[in-house]
């Protein structure tokens, strides 16, 4: 049960420190947000004990999807079995963190910096070089907290000579912040080098290595028209910066002509604060959910009929009754892993 480019998420909690504006924690009355908690432990060692015994592997775990993780008071103790389940029994093969360092305290700095032999990314995402831009995409006024958090794990980690995490300062390009991108890539450069850490800047990919990354991502658009303008204003951005993108950014009329298949249902399930188990990140109203791991095995969602049978009908490009599939026109967008065919019958052997 591995396939490159797969990554597990949990969802740590649904609660957050901030209201983005491309979030659906942002959007009033959204149904993912009724009820909000945060996961139990008990839970997530039943989640780590399923995976084990199912053989899983997953190339990265990701702590995070619709809240801010460090808000998770026993998010030190979900970390560190993380780690230890990598370690231990190769589940996954690096973790990574996305946080918007409202809550990256003294006690967060130091879970955060190690010496495991565990791979660790930690993105930084703050999206902005002003407190009026943070203030205008977060919809809160805490930037000046949240740069100073940021400054002090660039500072703990050179001084430590820590080799992990490997940071990410994370710039989400939109309309609404890319005449701040390039004060933000000489910013966070800047600090690096002062702080003697090696850097670099990168868009759509994070690039191997371990040295830090000033990264530039796509923002994904609730609708066609709109992903169309911000993706004008991402190239144009990464062009004024002289960032070479990887591959182009695709039009979603041309994946709407031909969508291809979708490697979420193979390569990223995503496990709810609650324990909802569903097959992609973009599946925030979890219709798409294939049962609960508090009350099934993992491996039986996952691997199961009902997941089973969605995966050959995705697989010839039909998304008949998966309702946020059928408008859904992301599957060959820079943010998500594609899928071969020989990954699809590989998968489909494997017990």
């Amino acid at each position: 049960m591995h396939l490159p480019g797969s990554y597990l998420v949990l969802e740590t909690t649904n609660r957050c420190s901030v209201a983005c504006v491309h979030c659906s924690v942002g959007e009033a009355e959204h149904p993912h947000h009724d009820r909000t908690g945060f996961v139990t432990i008990p839970l997530v060692r039943k989640l780590f004990a399923d995976l084990v015994t199912a053989r899983a592997r997953f190339d990265v775990f990701i702590p995070f999807w619709l809240g801010e993780p460090l808000l998770h008071p026993d998010f030190s103790t979900i970390y560190q079995e993380a780690l230890r389940l990598a370690g231990d029994h190769g589940v996954f093969q690096r973790l990574e963190v996305h946080t918007n360092a409202t809550h990256l305290t003294g006690e967060r700095v130091k879970l955060a910096l190690n010496q495991s032999p565990v791979p660790q990314t930690w993105h930084l995402t703050l999206d902005a070089t002003t407190a009026a831009t943070w203030k205008a995409i977060k919809g809160r006024a805490a930037f000046a907290d949240v740069v100073e958090n940021v400054e002090r794990l660039v500072k703990e980690k050179a001084r430590r000579g820590a080799v992990w995490p490997r940071l990410v300062f994370q710039f989400i390009v939109s309309d609404r912040n890319a005449s701040e991108a390039a004060d933000f890539q000489a910013y966070w450069e800047r600090a690096c080098r002062q702080a003697g850490l090696p850097v670099r800047s990168a868009a759509q990919d994070v690039p191997p290595g371990t040295d830090a990354v000033v990264f530039f991502r796509q923002l994904d658009a609730p609708s066609p028209a709109e992903q169309e303008r911000q993706n004008a204003v991402f190239r144009s951005a990464m062009e004024r910066l002289g960032i070479p993108l990887p591959r182009p950014t695709q039009s979603p009329t041309a994946i709407a002509a031909s969508p291809g298949v979708c490697g979420c249902f193979w390569k990223s399930p995503v496990v709810g604060w609650d324990g909802t188990v569903t097959t992609c990140t973009r599946d925030n109203r979890l219709e798409n959910a294939l049962g609960n791991v508090g009350e099934t095995p993992f491996g039986e969602l996952w691997c199961g009929q009902r997941a089973s049978g969605w995966r050959r009908r995705v697989a010839r490009g039909d998304y008949t009754g998966l309702a946020p599939c059928q408008a859904c026109f992301i599957p060959q967008s820079s943010n998500y892993s594609g899928i071969t065919a020989a990954e699809i019958a590989g998968f489909g052997a494997a017990p």
